[in-house]
């Protein structure tokens, strides 16, 4: 059976609106702006790594540019410098040249950073083209080794400003360090129930920005003002309504208040930005309907955002990936891909494809005058994450001697492809098949309610990889330890055991744990430890966040994962654990790792959009060396 997305229906006063909104102006015009953390290119939804061929030949990139927010920097790392000593001109869609890349001149690979502030931004886009230039070498044909340059590790910074907000529209605006919701230190299964919500839809609504999401039980600690990019958010008791309290100073709050299903029923203006209709101090959601919509485990590549073309001479690695979670069928074993693609006709010259995931090659083919490319190929459970990554790897050799570097092949992606996947839990496990696991639906179970931040936490890393909004259901232990959806267990080490649950590193005491994995020990750790770990029990997952008697070090764990270049998405294996010092580890015991047994392999780490990994670099490194070869040999 096939699980089905909710589609939500809010009215706001006598209103209804379904369509997600822009961001309204606000004001307060002197706040200052705010700066964001770098975000990966692959988590925008592009390869991470760029190679430019040939003097004055374009590379265009379309960089996806958030609601509220404007471009800022972009970092990376220049080298692979081959035959020039010129620059890079980063140039906007009018033409416009806003920043320069000095290419280093010892061949060394070094950061970069520029300023892509002044960047047009149409329809949420930045269309940025890099052009290298070398005026020393403007050889225009194939004879001579053209200049090349790779940037590699790219990742941009978005800016926005955060003003002292007035009504409900502007209290939440394009870019923010941080939100904490306030719930009080004994807060109902409503308003716990209210505050997850919250957080899942708040970190779906700011994706890509990795905006932070606490929930806070403590008393009433007041608004944080220590930072400008910093909303606080109040849920409690009292007639349903959502209000700005102290509005246009820094003291200002947004409370939402309510009980039962009506508190709840709030939360749904937060689906969207249809928040933005609110242009007032207050507003209530009558209504909160929920319907749903049926889903195919069948998506077209349009569906799944894959779309895209390329140049290619010589050799052009495009980069194509997708969200388990849009399925919405929860975890799945594999997956099967139909590609159909449309490409310059070959007449004069070699071109093949070799499409890979992971380490998997699922076809290849040499290209001819048809133009148009019909192959299927199956995604294994051993490549299967969250998110699935393919490189299709183009190659295209003119058969004039000399050729003009114009002389290149289109190749465009069909949006009618398809990816057909297989529901079922046969795969890597561990943390690479989460979120996808939990979606559309999952229980969270608590030991305490003080303990609700730390499932926020876990709520908020992961929502920040998926393309669909999670759902948390809050639920007793009892209840969730039967069940057979996927689980948030924010609990001690003896209650999972008392449910049967393996997990990887049980902590049994205070200061000793249970390690299974190989070989199995009991250790005495002379100390606590703070765990954060996956695992698959009655073929469901659980995210089991377990703690001793120091609590800071689950508080710990979550840092260190914040701390990782991609956050959640950077994770291998299944175990996060913080030990009395302070030390974090991410350590393979049983799931997402190798291949063994009945859990799947590690091998290859793909995300949407990935870069190859540095030893698949050496295979196609490997694989080009011989094809050269076999062409120089046919000659």
């Amino acid at each position: 059976m096939q699980p089905a997305l909710r589609r939500i229906v809010c009215t706001v006063g006598a209103a209804a609106m379904t369509a997600a909104l822009t961001l309204p102006s606000i004001g307060t015009a002197h706040a200052a702006p705010s700066t964001s953390p770098a975000i990966g290119w692959n988590q925008l939804g592009l390869s991470d790594q760029m190679q430019l061929l040939g003097a004055n030949q374009p590379t265009d990139v379309e960089m996806p540019v958030p609601d509220g927010v404007s471009p800022a920097r972009l970092t990376g790392q220049i080298g692979s410098v081959v035959n020039t000593d010129g620059r890079i001109d980063v140039v906007d869609s009018r033409g416009v040249v806003i920043a320069t890349i000095a290419i280093p001149a010892d061949l060394a690979t070094v950061p970069f950073t520029i300023d892509i502030s002044k960047a047009e931004v149409v329809d949420g886009v930045a269309r940025l083209s890099f052009r290298l230039r070398d005026f020393a070498n403007q050889r225009v044909d194939s004879c001579v080794q053209p200049p090349e340059v790779t940037l590699s590790q790219l990742a941009a910074t978005y800016s926005g400003t955060a003003p002292d907000p007035g009504t409900v529209a502007d209290f939440l605006p394009g870019y923010l360090d941080r939100i904490t919701i306030q719930v009080g230190s004994e807060p109902t299964e409503d308003q716990q129930q209210a505050a997850l919500d919250l957080v899942a839809k708040l970190t779906h609504l700011y994706r890509p920005m990795p905006v932070r999401i606490d929930v806070d039980t403590a008393g009433d600690p007041g608004a944080d003002t220590s930072r400008d990019a910093h909303r606080t958010i109040v849920i409690r008791d009292g007639a349903p309504g959502i209000t700005v309290e102290n509005a246009d100073s820094p003291d200002a709050q947004l409370v939402i208040s309510g009980s039962g299903p009506e508190l709840q029923q709030q939360v749904e203006l937060f689906a969207d930005r249809r928040f933005g209709l609110a242009q007032n101090s207050s507003a209530v959601v009558l209504t909160a309907s929920q319907e749903q919509a049926q889903l195919s485990n069948i998506k077209t590549f349009e569906q799944l955002g894959m779309t895209g073309q390329v140049s290619v001479l010589g050799l052009t690695t495009m980069y194509a990936g997708f969200d388990v979670a849009t399925f919405g069928v929860g975890s799945i074993t594999n997956a099967k891909v139909h590609l159909k693609a449309r490409y310059t006709p070959v007449v004069g010259g070699d071109a093949s494809v070799l499409i890979r995931s992971g380490s998997t090659v699922l076809a290849t083919q040499k290209l001819d005058e048809s133009g148009v490319l019909d192959i299927t190929g199956d995604i294994p459970a051993e490549d299967i994450t969250s998110n699935v990554g393919m490189a299709l790897e183009l190659r295209y050799t003119p058969r004039q001697e000399c050729a003009p570097l114009n002389d290149r092949i289109s190749f465009a992606l069909d949006p009618q492809s398809t990816i057909t996947v297989t529901p079922g839990s046969r795969n890597r496990g561990g943390f690479p098949v989460l979120p996808m696991a939990f979606n559309p639906d999952f229980e969270v179970a608590l030991d305490q309610p003080g303990h609700l931040d730390f499932a926020a936490q876990a709520i908020n890393l992961m929502g920040q990889q998926s393309s669909m909004p999670l759902r948390p259901h809050i639920t007793s232990f009892a209840e969730a330890a039967t069940a057979g959806t996927g689980l948030l267990a924010v609990t001690g080490g003896s209650e999972l055991a008392a449910a049967g649950m393996r997990a990887p590193l049980l902590p049994s005491s205070e200061a000793s744990v249970d390690v299974a994995g190989s070989p199995e020990t009991d250790i005495d750790l002379q100390g606590g430890v703070g765990v954060v770990q996956a695992f698959t029990h009655n073929n469901r997952t659980v995210l089991a966040v377990t703690g001793t008697d120091d609590w800071a070090l689950v508080e710990a764990s979550f840092d260190y994962i914040r701390g990782l270049p991609n956050r959640w998405a950077s994770l291998t294996g299944d175990v996060v654990a913080t030990g009395a010092a302070g030390d974090s580890l991410n350590l393979t015991l049983h799931e997402g790792g190798g291949m063994t047994n009945e859990y799947p392999g590690d091998g290859w780490k793909w995300w949407a959009w990935a870069s190859i990994a540095t030893g698949g670099a050496a295979v196609l490194a490997a694989l080009a060396f011989v094809v050269l070869r076999r062409r120089r040999a046919g000659h």
